[in-house]
């Protein structure tokens, strides 16, 4: 919600919420897919690939260059590698200073992500489809409505954005109106 005391800072106020939970969806969204639950994991590299830019993520690193993985021989039958490893590369590395309105790239950097992605083993389709709709849900906490109350306005309530409800405080009285702008 809006902290600031005085209606001039409500822009500023819910820009900095807004901010605030972009950064935080995308810091979780990271976590998700980096984990086993999402990712494939064969030597872990995948998992642990997974960044956020402004721009898009190249596909460009390869196993082989990066330690520990280096050292980890693939299984390459669909199950997990002895030693495998899961441990976000990008995630401490990365500064969250996402702005809102701005395009924000999650995406994978290990050169065979196309593959991992389309393995029957991946569950980043089905994160997409159905868990991210819900962490947004969670993640973003303003969620406004804007209503003005008046005294004596001579607004009916025939119209449809006006409905006569029950007031409270300054708008219990019975010549009170609150209109409200929220789609019913």
């Amino acid at each position: 919600m809006a902290r600031a005391k005085g209606i001039e800072n409500i822009v500023k106020d819910l820009n900095g919420n807004l901010e605030r939970d972009l950064n935080t969806l995308v810091r979780a969204m990271i976590t998700d897919l980096s984990s086993e639950e999402y990712s494939a994991v064969d030597t872990g590299f995948f998992a642990s690939s997974w960044t956020a830019s402004t721009q898009r993520p190249r596909p460009d690193q390869s196993r082989k260059d990066h330690s520990p993985w280096s050292n980890i021989k693939p299984s390459r039958n669909g199950t997990k590698a002895s030693g495998a490893v899961v441990e976000p590369r990008f995630l401490d590395n990365l500064s969250f200073n996402f702005k809102p309105y701005s395009k924000v790239f999650v995406g994978n950097r290990s050169e065979y992500a196309a593959r991992a992605l389309a393995s029957p083993r991946s569950g980043v389709p089905q994160y997409v489809q159905g868990e991210l709709n819900k962490l947004i849900k969670r993640t973003f906490t303003d969620k406004p409505k804007l209503a003005v109350g008046t005294y004596g306005s001579g607004v009916k309530y025939e119209s449809k954005n006006v409905r006569e409800l029950q007031g409270f405080g300054l708008f219990g009285g019975t010549d009170d109106v609150f209109v409200d702008y929220t789609n019913p």
